[in-house]
């Protein structure tokens, strides 16, 4: 049976060129291919069904899956990072590296003007750099694999936090309250993303079909460090007598 618009499904896959992995969420599969991050946590991702997690083409095959189910997809260049655009490699004054303080030399990732890209030649007072997705004109292959669709608001609520908050998930919370997700986070740890914020709203329209959200911030009192201030003002008190 296919998904709906709005599902929310955990899913492992696997991104392939030429038959080797560049990317995955499974940590077996990390160290066999020779991409393991130790600093990473490998596990499934989560996805809502309708909107763009992955390429159009993959998101295509995800709605038609089954939870268990596995898939490989083809992707042409076109329907993954593009094709490559000789328009994207420039010439670039070697002043303008030294002005930032950068030695460039041949395979160095560097940002200009807020494209990334990567160093081909330096010479004679010149750098060469292509600003195409390492991966523009290239056929790649997504290795797909369902594992399990969320039921039950109050899963598919923990699983949007999880999805756009992952980074301060620790210090969130949340409940749902008639027809309203409200969601509380400790000061200062959603400060700055605004547009995840957005976002996450949409989402939980979407998903949970509530008509508000409410995102708090949590000032907690810091009683070490007024302990610390009355033991301090005790002692100096101590002194002036």
């Amino acid at each position: 049976m296919a998904f709906s618009d709005g599902d929310i499904v955990k899913v492992h896959y696997t991104a392939y060129q030429d038959n080797e992995a560049f990317e995955t969420t499974k940590e077996d599969v990390a160290v066999k291919e020779g991409i393991f991050d130790e600093k990473r946590e490998y596990k499934p991702i989560i996805a809502i069904i309708g909107e763009r997690n992955f390429f159009e083409k993959v998101d295509e095959a995800l709605k038609n899956m089954q939870v268990g189910e596995k898939k490989r997809i083809t992707l042409s260049p076109k329907d993954a990072f593009g094709e490559r655009n000789e328009e994207l490699i420039r010439v670039v004054s070697l002043r303008e590296f030294k002005k930032r303080n950068i030695a460039p030399f041949p395979g160095l990732v560097v940002e200009l003007n807020g494209l990334r890209g990567r160093v081909q030649s330096v010479s004679g007072g010149r750098v060469r750099v292509d600003f195409n997705h390492p991966l523009a004109g290239k056929t790649i292959e997504f290795e797909l694999e369902v594992v399990e669709k969320v039921e039950g608001k109050e899963n598919k609520a923990k699983a949007l936090i999880e999805k756009f908050f992952s980074f301060a998930e620790k210090d969130i919370s949340y409940a749902i309250k008639d027809d309203t997700l409200v969601v509380e986070a400790k000061a200062d740890k959603l400060v700055g993303v605004e547009g995840l914020k957005r976002a996450f709203a949409k989402a939980a329209f979407k998903c949970l079909n509530v008509s508000k959200v409410k995102i708090a911030e949590i000032f907690e009192k810091e009683e070490k460090a007024e302990k610390s201030q009355e033991a301090s003002d005790s002692s100096e008190k101590r002194q002036q007598e």
